[in-house]
């Protein structure tokens, strides 16, 4: 085989690979914009609109996860970002919704992937619980920071080389950082409310 027609079956292969990752890269941002604005409508109630997203959603990580898996070695990378995206939003409204967080495996999701999702969950229940504080709407917080400590404390119980769980370990030490800010949010919102509980009784 001579040289020319060794890189001409190279350059073909080249060719493919290239063209599915830029189908890959295509899903990959629309699945992130849809994700974006299913944790946005989970903040405003729009129920109806993060279910519509879902479901969109849930066929577009399908159609990625059947390009990937086409090439698993080259590929299995471009799953991390949407995934993660897509595991944010589904946890934050079982959570906000008190509900069981869902399995990685009923949504064919890569298990780092979801935990990194899962870590990145503890910033947006710190905006749904400032939102709540905001409105003076404060009966369920301290079970939403409860939710968010439960998360952090399995996440930390994870003790494995970076190499294994990639950046898990920052997210953690942020995610702790995040509770504790949020822990004296809650904690100073209570008081002003006892506060002017008693104020009224008098």
């Amino acid at each position: 085989m001579n040289l020319k027609k060794i890189f001409s079956e190279i350059t073909k292969n080249l060719n493919e690979l290239d063209q599915k990752r830029e189908d890959i890269l295509k899903l990959s941002r629309v699945m992130i914009r849809n994700c974006s604005v299913a944790i946005k409508s989970i903040h405003r109630k729009e129920f109806t609109v993060y279910q519509e997203k879902i479901n969109e959603i849930k066929k577009q990580h399908q159609n990625l996860i059947n390009i990937v898996k086409e090439d698993p070695n080259i590929f299995d990378k471009y799953l991390k970002t949407p995934e993660q995206e897509y595991m944010e939003a589904v946890c934050l409204f079982a959570v906000i919704n008190d509900q069981n967080l869902p399995n990685p495996a009923d949504y064919s999701i890569n298990q780092i992937n979801y935990l990194l999702g899962l870590a990145d969950v503890i910033g947006e229940l710190r905006r749904y619980i400032l939102d709540k504080i905001r409105h003076n709407e404060i009966e369920n917080v301290e079970k939403i920071l409860e939710r968010m400590v439960e998360i952090h404390s399995n996440l930390f119980s994870l003790d494995y080389p970076k190499g294994l769980i990639h950046d898990l370990r920052h997210k953690v030490d942020v995610a702790r950082s995040i509770i504790e800010k949020t822990r004296g949010d809650v904690s100073l919102s209570m008081q002003i409310n006892r506060l002017n509980q008693n104020l009224k009784k008098e």
